[in-house]
């Protein structure tokens, strides 16, 4: 039989009140010592499946006022000091990330940068910046993400040869960036028929490393190894135009990692 304050089931030490076969005065736990304790405030046991559907409704309004207090001004009037950190990708739960189709190239070449994992139909600005604090940053192109992803083709900005950064941002707050090196190169004259000369010079290659041309695919031999100095720069080498087809093409310059390419014309 039951006692007052002892639980129907032995082995559940919490049990309320319906449990009792005997009436006691108060709800009443049996606690690990063997004596009765009465509790002011009795709160019934929530059975697992309230449980598990309230954490998930607590979680799911976290997410919600976590989004809600996301960034929406317009970045068309930044500059590199406003710019938030690259890499910051709030939007997706797989990290935003951009390429670009060259990592290197001279003024007057057009750049591709592809990228994903943005927040979908967002505004998105593409800023082409030399890293130098306080200096603007040059905006590109513009767009739509779509479905989170774009792709947008920009003309390579005239500057100082060296290191940039290519800086892509939504008004979500997801943004990436991406190394980008400017080079230059010259060609005096830049038209010639096969098999005559042309001189080049370049700024913006690696030190100490030779230089290979090639033009419409074909490679262009100089008359002597076209070195870099310590500063990456060669001047006048000359140079012996393939036998090509006639008419507008690229004359390309690479020291194995950077690279430029400039209009030329095969007579």
């Amino acid at each position: 039989m039951g006692y007052p304050g002892i639980p129907k089931y032995p082995g559940d030490f919490a049990q309320s009140p319906s449990a009792y076969r005997d009436p006691v005065p108060r709800p009443m736990i049996w606690n690990f010592r063997g004596k009765r304790a009465a509790f002011a405030r009795f709160r019934p046991r929530e059975p697992p499946g309230v449980r598990t559907a309230r954490a998930l409704a607590c979680a799911a309004l976290g997410f919600l006022l976590l989004f809600a207090a996301a960034p929406a001004t317009a970045t068309a009037d930044r500059t590199p000091a406003s710019l938030p950190p690259a890499g910051s990708c709030v939007a997706p739960i797989l990290p935003c990330y951009i390429f670009l189709s060259i990592a290197s190239g001279s003024h007057g070449n057009r750049e591709n940068v592809t990228g994903a994992h943005f927040w979908p139909g967002e505004p998105f600005t593409v800023y082409f910046w030399n890293g130098v604090p306080g200096v603007p940053a040059a905006i590109v192109a513009s767009g739509s993400t779509g479905t989170g992803g774009f792709s947008a083709t920009f003309p390579i900005p005239k500057g100082v040869v060296g290191n940039y950064v290519v800086f892509v941002t939504d008004l979500a707050g997801d943004n990436q960036s991406a190394p980008f090196h400017l080079t230059e190169l010259r060609a005096s004259p830049s038209t010639g028929n096969a098999s005559n000369t042309t001189s080049v010079s370049g700024s913006g290659f690696l030190p100490d490393h030779v230089v290979k041309f090639h033009v419409h695919g074909a490679s262009a031999n100089a008359t002597a190894p076209c070195r870099t100095n310590r500063s990456g720069d060669f001047r006048n080498c000359v140079l012996t135009i393939p036998v090509v087809p006639t008419g507008p093409t690229r004359l390309i310059g690479s020291d194995g990692t950077y690279f430029a390419r400039i209009d030329f014309t095969v007579g």
